[in-house]
């Protein structure tokens, strides 16, 4: 693939990546024009390419400065080997496990601990972090090996359990519920009409029998007499005083007192001009004043020969001469005086005989019989009743307003929500509507009402009302929603404990026998013989466990095959690793002890099991490494791709990530290649797995450039590029080409070279070792190694320059990988 055509395959990528998958393959074979291999190779990207593996090795590798405390990293630009620097872009710092974190405010040398996470229990899994909102499978580690078996299986028992156990129990309990519901609203509704009308009787009844004993004190002769002489001197138009000084006033007042059987009682009359022509007071100031414009239409509707009721309501000092006896409201009644002709001459009003307080005690015996909210409100909807439950409410604090000042000082309007003590005091009740009871009693309706509204608290209520078109005041009777549907709400959460009880068992009956299932089918699984242990990483295409061997105690690798990566292509590629690891003997190349599949279709490979830090860690944990140490670690990775190429395999992923040392005690440390994932055979045949090939396959930072030009061009020459950008990244402390972007790091590797060694290092590393790394980097690979085990000649002939032995190793392990 020359330059041209790499060009070509990555912008139709890129524009048909911005597509959903039915349109991607349409958008590719029109662009490409019938050129069939071109559709072959952009699809097969697309389903293969991971971009933000990609991205996060990209971005995985500039962190590791800022994460060691040391100073910013050079920008990734690139320079000659001469060590010498030449400007480029920089990159956003990120997390070392290629995640991006919202910028530190400020920075902070990270522990080794905090670097390098679960470094004791790392092993061949790939670093490498694929989408989380793939599918994948987190079960408990006791349970993985069957776990499909054993969820089928449950989820087949708890079926049919719950069909036989719980669907009926629903049912009944839903039918039972409807019908608890439909009786209790039936009894809500009789309760709530019963109850208004009642208190509407009663009340009724009151004002009735008051009125009718006014009316009785206005026939009397005596007061009648009076109030005829004193209509009849008021017509002479006398002055004031003589008015004030007539006797009649003290005559009706002491008939009154005889009648009511109260010293308090109080009156007034007024003629048909509506002036006072007679008072209860001593001083008969208000006598000659004309009535209080808030009464004149009583006083007008009295004059016409009708008997009214004033209030309650709260009277004022601001009538010359009056003084209210009391700050509670004043209830008085009002009747037309008529002379022996029978016309109505004059209209009296009598108070002082305790009107309110009856009224009130009414309302509230109502109230407390029957568990309700039970007050009067008149035309204007001001609650003109002490309400006991909204004085219970103040002291609550969830009313504004003192039990005291409710009464004619609460106007009843919805506050829209439930009150606290914050809110209470802050309403305005004049800017809010009326409650949808009394907004509709004060229209002159009567109603019953179950569908849930809010009071003058906010509470969620039911209610019923009557208005009295005689009397002019409605009368409301409330329920809390919580107490009128308790009963159905008790039916409710009965069979809900029920039936979640039911569940519960049905799940664990179901779970039995799936267990006793999943102990029948573990005697014959292949892995019956692991313990999973815990999780240790993922990879591209699996999932890989620590596990113990019940028998022999051994710990191992246990790769799985990803749930999500089940097709045939995944499958032949996890039978492609497992079967040319296993082909490999050297110390230096992560063992495989067995490999197969279960029943269920669950491809497994168990391998060695690797204690130690991958050269990423050691990196991230004490920045770059003497020149002894890197030649030595990569004369062990020689020695394993030797025996690879051997054998005419190419690893074609060596990297920091795939490459694990430990310390041990005889040599010091110890460096083993795993990950054969992506490996090849130079010369394929029938007995190989074959997988197709992808334009991206691999790391993209530690791939040779002509992966990028022909990646279906087996080279071993490619591993030797990758060798060098290791020990690249092993001197630097960094990776030799840094983007976060694919395409800017494509075009950096195809095309321009690293920053030198030393510039990133902070010194000068010798010509020796710096033209070791840039042959084994060149872009053209005839210009590298031409085999791994001249390569390795090389390295040993600059070691006895640069040494490093047990000492070195156990002093570094010792200081960095203690927590290993």
């Amino acid at each position: 693939m020359d330059a041209k055509r790499y060009t070509l395959v990555r912008d139709l990528f890129l524009a048909a990546e911005e597509l959903s998958g039915a349109d991607q393959r349409a958008f590719v074979v029109r662009q490409a024009a019938g050129d069939q291999e071109l559709v072959a190779e952009v699809m097969s990207l697309l389903g293969e390419h991971d971009a933000e593996s990609a991205k996060a090795e990209g971005e995985n590798a500039i962190p590791l400065q800022a994460s060691l405390g040391l100073p910013p990293a050079m920008p990734s630009a690139v320079s000659q080997p001469g060590e010498t620097e030449r400007g480029g872009e920089t990159t956003s710092p990120v997390h070392a496990e290629g995640k991006n974190p919202a910028p530190p405010k400020q920075k902070k040398k990270a522990s080794a601990s905090e670097i390098t996470q679960r470094g004791a229990e790392r092993t061949h899994a790939s670093p490498r972090d694929y989408d989380t909102r793939r599918s994948h499978d987190h079960s408990s580690p006791s349970q993985l090996l069957f776990a499909k078996k054993s969820r089928r299986t449950r989820r087949i028992n708890s079926g049919w359990l719950w069909v036989a156990a719980v669907l009926p129990t629903a049912l009944v309990g839903w039918w039972t519920y409807r019908s608890v519901e439909d009786s209790v609203r039936m009894a809500l509704r009789n309760e709530l009409t019963g109850v208004a009308d009642s208190v509407n009787l009663v009340a009724d009844q009151f004002m009735d029998n008051k009125s009718q004993l006014v009316e009785s004190w206005a026939r009397q002769t005596r007061i009648r007499d009076c109030v005829v002489e004193l209509v009849d001197l008021a017509e002479t138009r006398p002055p004031i005083e003589t008015l004030k000084a007539a006797p009649q006033s003290d005559r009706i007042h002491d008939e009154l007192q005889i009648l009511s059987g109260v010293e308090s009682v109080s009156f007034i009359v007024w003629n048909h001009s509506f002036t006072t022509i007679a008072s209860w007071l001593e001083s008969r100031e208000d006598i000659g004043q004309p009535v209080a414009p808030t009464g004149a239409g009583d006083v007008a509707r009295a004059l016409r020969g009708e008997t009214m009721f004033f209030g309650p309501e709260r009277i004022d000092d601001s009538i010359e001469g009056y003084v209210p006896k009391t700050g509670r409201p004043a209830m008085a009644c009002i009747v037309p005086i008529r002379d022996d002709n029978d016309e109505v001459i004059a209209a009296m009003l009598v108070s002082g005989i305790q009107l309110y307080e009856q009224f009130n005690e009414k309302l509230r015996d109502a109230a407390l019989g029957n568990g309700l909210d039970a007050y009067a409100v008149n035309p204007e909807g001001m609650m003109i009743s002490e309400s006991g439950h909204a004085a219970t409410l103040y002291h609550r604090g969830n009313l504004e307003m003192a039990p005291d000042k409710i009464a004619d000082g609460l106007r009843v309007t919805d506050p829209g929500v439930r009150l606290s003590a914050d809110t209470a005091s802050k309403i305005q009740r004049r800017a809010l509507p009326l409650t949808e009871s009394v907004a509709s009693a004060t229209q002159g309706e009567s109603d019953v009402r179950l569908k849930p509204y809010n009071n003058y608290a906010g509470e969620s209520v039911v209610g019923g009302w009557r208005w009295s078109s005689k009397w002019h005041f409605a009368v409301i009777v409330e329920k809390g929603v919580r107490e009128a549907f308790a009963p159905a709400r008790i039916v409710w959460s009965s069979f809900l404990l029920l039936g979640s009880l039911l569940t519960v068992t049905a799940f664990v009956a179901a779970s039995r026998l799936a267990r006793r299932s999943l102990l029948d089918h573990a005697a014959v699984h292949p892995l019956s013989r692991y313990e999973i242990v815990s999780e240790l990483g993922s990879g591209g295409m699996g999932v890989v466990y620590k596990a113990k061997h019940r028998q022999l105690g051994r710990d191992t690798a246990l790769k799985l095959l990803r749930g999500d990566r089940h097709n045939k292509e995944d499958r032949l590629r996890f039978d492609r690793e497992a079967k040319l690891a296993a082909s490999l003997s050297s110390p230096h190349s992560v063992m495989i002890y067995d490999y197969g599949r279960s029943e269920e279709g669950e491809a497994y490979c168990v391998m060695e099991y690797l204690h130690g830090l991958t050269l990423q860690e050691v990196v991230a944990r004490s920045g770059s490494q003497p020149i002894g140490r890197v030649l030595y670690v990569l004369r062990q990775v020689c020695e394993a791709l030797i025996e690879a190429h051997g054998m005419d395999l190419v690893h074609r992923d060596i990297k920091p990530q795939n490459i694990m040392l430990s310390l041990d005690a005889s040599v010091g440390d110890w460096a083993v290649v795993f990950d054969y994932g992506l490996a090849k055979p130079l010369s394929p045949d029938n007995s190989t797995y074959q997988t197709s090939e992808v334009v991206w396959a691999g790391t993209p930072m530690y791939m040779a450039p002509e992966r990028f030009r022909s990646p279906t061009v087996m080279d071993p020459r490619s591993d030797i590029y990758s060798i060098g950008c290791v020990a690249y990244y092993l001197l630097a402390g960094r990776p030799p080409f840094a983007e976060c972007d694919p395409e800017s790091l494509f075009a950096l590797i195809i095309s321009e070279q690293p920053i030198g060694i030393g510039i990133h290092r902070g010194e000068e590393v010798p010509e020796s070792i710096r033209g070791l790394v840039y042959a084994c980097m060149s872009k053209n690979a005839d210009d590298r190694y031409s085999t791994v085990k001249e390569l390795g000649k090389a390295i040993d002939l600059l070691r006895s320059e640069y040494p490093w032995g047990v000492e070195e190793a156990v002093a570094w392990w010792k200081q960095h990988g203690e927590d290993r």
